[in-house]
């Protein structure tokens, strides 16, 4: 009878740890938010494939292995600008309070494509943000500033953008301030943002996010890597977490976007 207890408990707990795996993709450290602003935590993730909320924005594609996530306009409860269909880096599974720092160091590989991307006015393609590096005051920094939640902003962002990829990250608008000054959301403003300079189009791309003390580093492919150091980044004082998906930056009823990921990693 334990022989039998003992195959049936491993049984379980190997079909679970494979329902939390989407392809080659373990989703056990991230949290799900789709367009409609239904979230999925992590034990929520472990059975996406049957979550009658994920279809049609997030699911499995068998046939290549890949997670697909879509975006469209939809009705509901989401408070985001746009189409919002990310997942979130959670360090601990199911809860959003422990983050990471500049210091502290975090690494991103994935494997992604965009998939299919709809048209706006001139002929041009729409756009959609697949990365974030997004920060937040610590509780300690957001005890002291006063406030009862945490001031939160993305640090970097890389979007597919005109059938490239373009980074776009927060700056100082003033690089003498100090203090408790870099943990006002004011502070800090949008850059102009850079392109790799080759087209990745519709192809498979792989990118390598490097944020460590001090420095970010950002490669795609066999391109020269985007390196940023500077006194932006040595301000930089928030936690960290990493931000990934199809975030699709239109409101019109038309647009809509697909985008696959093949592998995705963090370390630490």
């Amino acid at each position: 009878m334990n022989k039998i207890l003992a195959l049936t408990a491993f049984i379980f707990l190997s079909l679970s740890a494979l329902a939390q795996k989407a392809g080659d993709i373990d989703l056990t450290h991230w949290k799900l938010e789709l367009p409609s602003g239904y979230t999925a935590s992590e034990w929520k993730l472990s059975n996406f494939q049957k979550d009658r909320f994920a279809k049609p924005f997030f699911y499995l594609d068998s046939l290549d292995g890949a997670l697909v996530m879509e975006a469209y306009p939809t009705i509901g409860k989401s408070k985001a600008k746009y189409t919002k269909n990310t997942l979130r880096e959670q360090l601990v599974p199911g809860s959003s309070s422990t983050n990471w720092t500049l210091a502290q160091g975090a690494v991103l590989e994935a494997e992604f494509q965009v998939v299919n991307m709809s048209i706006k006015e001139g002929k041009k393609y729409d756009r959609t943000l697949i990365f974030q590096i997004h920060g937040r005051t610590t509780e300690e920094q957001t005890e002291q500033l006063g406030l009862s939640k945490s001031v939160s902003l993305p640090m970097f962002k890389v979007f597919w953008e005109d059938e490239r990829i373009r980074i776009q990250r927060k700056v100082l608008v003033d690089l003498s301030d100090k203090g408790q000054k870099l943990w006002e959301k004011d502070s800090w403003d949008d850059d102009g943002g850079r392109y790799f300079n080759k087209k990745v189009g519709f192809e498979k791309v792989k990118i390598k996010i490097i944020a460590e003390e001090g420095k970010i580093t950002v490669a795609i492919n066999d391109l020269k890597p985007i390196v940023y150091k500077d006194t932006n980044i040595k301000k930089w004082e928030f936690e960290n977490y990493f931000e990934v998906g199809n975030y699709l930056q239109s409101k019109k009823h038309t647009a809509r976007s697909l985008v696959k990921f093949y592998d995705l990693k963090v370390t630490h």
